[in-house]
């Protein structure tokens, strides 16, 4: 038996309007992107602040941050805390201390990632250790 027409209709219908939606949503995410461009090449040419935020850091976080300078950050966050940091956290302690907004989920991940990939290598030269998990996030201490 098949379906009632009415049915049909309905989904076509429904299908029509998701496909609308989604195109909006990339014109919107596409919108967004420009007008952070747009903010962001203002700011070149005035750099006083229009408004309260902090300034969105995208590209360049490799060459704002050097190693050294980047593992003196996470030291200086795990020297203060008495208990072991996750990833998570000392990428919030370094955005923090650089001023940067950690409202930012690509700078997050970013830094995240660094932090991670770093301190693995300073775990093999016995500067840190890692010690457990917390929410799938790799937990560090001072050696």
């Amino acid at each position: 038996m098949s379906e009632p027409l009415i049915l049909t209709m309905l989904r076509s219908k429904k299908t029509e309007i998701e496909q609308h939606i989604d195109g909006l949503n990339a014109r919107l995410a596409n919108a967004r992107a420009d007008h952070l461009h747009l903010t962001a090449t203002a700011r070149l040419f005035d750099p006083s602040p229009a408004d309260d935020k902090p300034a969105l850091s995208y590209h360049g976080s490799t060459r704002a941050l050097k190693r050294p300078e980047l593992f003196d950050r996470c030291k200086t966050a795990m020297a203060a805390s008495s208990e072991p940091l996750s990833t998570r956290e000392l990428a919030q302690a370094v955005i923090a201390a650089q001023g940067w907004d950690y409202e930012d989920r690509d700078l997050r991940l970013t830094v995240a990632h660094r932090i991670g990939c770093m301190m693995g290598r300073y775990e093999r030269r016995g500067l840190v250790h890692g010690v457990g998990k917390k929410d799938a996030a790799t937990l560090w201490k001072l050696a």
